[in-house]
């Protein structure tokens, strides 16, 4: 059965030992292995990807494979520009390492510090805390479908939840999943209250610090954060889903206005400038960076490391 893949997907290879190219081997050998590898698993005429594989600096792969949308059919290329969705979140996280960097925002911040309105739970709960999943807030899809049980439909791909929407299911709660620091659990509630710190901290919109603090200094110059009404994206790909036996556009949900957890468009050529700032040290020293490899230890595991 050939794998169907959602268009909507750019892909960034740096390969460590995966598909390491033999001496006796050339690069247009390795390229051909590579094109024939996702040849496999699309078709030129459907939804597909685009798919950089570099190794060791050198560019094995820069291609796209399939079709960015199904209205025209225009084809996918290193160009072509993808929603990021939850890639965005180092985005939001170097947005945030800048601004700490700025001296506006202390990763020891607390978030009543920031948002005073914030109920009592959120008093331990830190900028480092939301940065590295330990935050304890709760999950904002799971307190909307609360909220739509009590309240019948609120939010659709017609009218998607917002930042400050987010911001204030959170508000409504009384406690969150665990006391901050203790554990860990993937939050893109986290995410989204990251871009409203960033915002508030920059005195600017997000998709402006962004744009202006990294995009542009990076050479990302087709990058953008997408906020429907404001902008638009160029050389657009658009979510599709294999339902039987064709595929449907499912480029939306209710879900896919937020912004620090997942509202990034770009392409390869950026994300290969995005992947040399980093290696490089572009926008912040390898000391500033240090946090990002730093991994994070739980009150518990040093509790237990005490005794």
């Amino acid at each position: 059965m050939r794998i169907a893949l959602i268009c909507g997907l750019a892909i960034l290879f740096l390969l460590a030992t995966a598909v390491q190219p033999a001496c006796s081997q050339t690069q247009g050998a390795n390229e051909r292995q590579l094109d024939a590898l996702f040849r496999q698993i699309t078709s030129p005429d459907e939804p597909g990807c685009a798919a950089l594989v570099k190794y060791h600096g050198t560019i094995l792969l820069e291609k796209g494979f399939g079709v960015r949308e199904l209205r025209s059919h225009a084809k996918i290329d290193p160009r072509t520009n993808f929603r990021l969705a939850s890639v965005t979140k180092q985005f939001t996280a170097m947005a945030v390492m800048l601004l700490v960097h700025d001296g506006k925002l202390h990763y020891d911040e607390r978030l009543t510090d920031i948002f005073p309105e914030f109920p009592a739970y959120g008093k331990p709960i830190t900028v480092r805390h939301l940065l590295t999943h330990t935050s304890g807030l709760p999950d904002y899809e799971e307190l909307m479908e609360k909220e739509e049980k009590a309240k019948g439909p609120i939010w659709s791909v017609e009218h998607q939840i917002q930042d400050a929407e987010v911001l204030s299911l959170l508000e409504h709660e009384t406690s969150g999943k665990f006391a901050p620091g203790t554990s860990w659990a993937y939050s893109n509630s986290a995410y989204v209250v990251l871009g409203l710190i960033i915002a508030k901290a920059a005195g600017m919109p997000y998709r402006d610090f962004l744009q202006k603090r990294i995009f542009l200094p990076a050479g990302m110059n087709h990058s953008i954060v997408y906020q429907k009404g404001i902008n638009e994206v160029a050389d657009r790909a658009f979510g599709h889903s294999n339902k039987g036996d064709k595929f449907v556009e499912t480029d939306q949900s209710h879900t896919s206005a937020t912004l620090g957890d997942g509202a990034v468009y770009s392409n390869l050529e950026d994300l290969q400038k995005w992947d040399n700032a980093l290696a490089n040290h572009l926008l912040l020293s390898e000391k500033e960076m240090a946090p990002t490899l730093t991994p994070v230890k739980l009150a518990d595991a040093l509790a237990k490391n005490a005794h």
